[in-house]
């Protein structure tokens, strides 16, 4: 019998500061799955309902500092910051 795949966080998309609002955080949002065989991927968020229902029952976060590559200075990808869950009155 196979485990199902399991969705370990919601990364939510980026944006300015007057994106933060209620229904804001669909658009650009994924979800970090883990496979199974411990794979893991992302995946795109496809609807309002799917993001309430993966909302609901993982932490969310958003892209955090910077991370660098101590040679070369460039970015190699980000921390990712806990956003707080929103009341239950933000999702509606």
């Amino acid at each position: 019998m196979s485990l199902p795949s399991r969705t370990i966080a919601l990364l939510l998309g980026d944006g300015d500061a007057q994106r933060w609002q209620p229904r804001a955080f669909v658009e650009g949002a994924q979800r970090l799955v883990r496979e199974p065989d411990g794979r893991v991927s992302l995946e795109a968020i496809g609807s309002e309902e799917e993001f309430d229902a993966t909302a609901r029952t993982t932490g969310c976060f958003r892209r955090g500092k910077p991370i660098h590559d101590p040679q070369t200075r460039e970015i190699i990808g980000y921390e990712m910051e806990e956003v707080p869950m929103l009341s239950a009155s933000t999702w509606r």
